[in-house]
């Protein structure tokens, strides 16, 4: 009885201590609604919010967690947790970013170019991976002509999830390869690039040519982040399609996950395959077509 009777207690404790936060994300000049934008509890929770902005989220420490609302073009808040008041709606104004892509960015001006070439894991592989929703799995991709260029378009190969119950969105983002931190940098494409992929087992493209997005001579990383547009689904459904996957033996593609742009940490997935005896690294086949710029 005095065991049940101190599961009580701190039951009740723990219901006292968790809150619903009420909130919609907003642009700080313009005041129009951002949606989709990744809303992440300190420790590790998270959400998006919804096509008009709007977002809800339980949190268990309310005196002591912290939320960081971003997404891309923006500059990102942290608003400690016990701001939130019960039964209000918390308006979030996100102030746009100033600062230009000049650097990242190939310039207007006419340029000649040269050879196009694909680029990433070129190998089959028909190993099928679920990413989960907020989470954004990058690659690197290297640069193997030393020579500036610009990316034509991006490939991520696909499978289909035959039990799917929706479909995710993939957004499809740039950065600069941050050699000293080992991990994918400064954002390259101040925007957004929202795809609606189809659950099938393909390659599936996306033009990027009228971008102008640079590709560097120590390459690139291009990640792609899976959101949820569909609506209010239940907890744990599932949705397609999956990632196609391929063994590396010699060599591994440097691979990250960052959950709703709480921080970079190592994607790669470790490969054992017991009949075979093979021991290595699967990685997503993501890649590029570049087009490069004749010097």
């Amino acid at each position: 009885m005095k065991i049940n009777t101190l599961l009580i207690v701190l039951f009740s404790i723990s219901m006292i201590n968790a809150q619903t936060i009420n909130g919609v994300v907003k642009d700080s000049l313009s005041g129009e609604v951002i949606a989709y934008a990744n809303i992440v509890l300190k420790n590790g929770k998270g959400t998006y919010s919804d096509e008009f902005g709007s977002f809800k989220l339980t949190v268990k420490n309310v005196d002591t967690d912290t939320l960081k609302v971003s997404t891309i073009g923006y500059e990102s808040q942290f608003i400690p947790v016990n701001l939130f008041k019960d039964d209000l709606i918390y308006n979030v104004l996100l102030a746009p970013k100033t600062e230009g892509l000049d650097e990242v960015l190939i310039s207007s001006k006419k340029l000649k170019y040269g050879k196009k070439e694909i680029l990433g894991e070129q190998r089959e592989g028909n190993q099928s991976v679920t990413s989960l929703i907020g989470y954004e799995t990058a690659v690197l991709i290297e640069n193997p002509e030393n020579k500036t260029g610009k990316v034509n378009g991006v490939y991520i190969n696909l499978k289909k999830r035959n039990d799917a119950e929706y479909i995710a969105t993939f957004n499809v983002k740039f950065y600069q390869f941050d050699s000293i931190a080992n991990a994918p940098g400064k954002l390259m494409y101040n925007e957004n690039i929202y795809v609606q992929p189809k659950n099938k087992k393909y390659r599936l493209w996306v033009n990027v040519e009228d971008f102008g997005i640079l590709f560097p001579k120590n390459g690139m990383c291009v990640g792609v982040e899976m959101v949820n547009t569909y609506g209010k689904v239940k907890k744990y459904a599932y949705f397609g399609p999956m990632y196609r996957y391929t063994f590396t033996e010699d060599k591994t593609l440097q691979t990250w996950s960052n959950y709703h742009n709480s921080g970079w940490r190592d994607g790669s997935i470790e490969y054992k395959n017991p009949k075979r005896t093979k021991v290595g690294v699967l990685n997503p086949m993501i890649g590029v077509e570049v087009e490069y710029i004749l010097e």
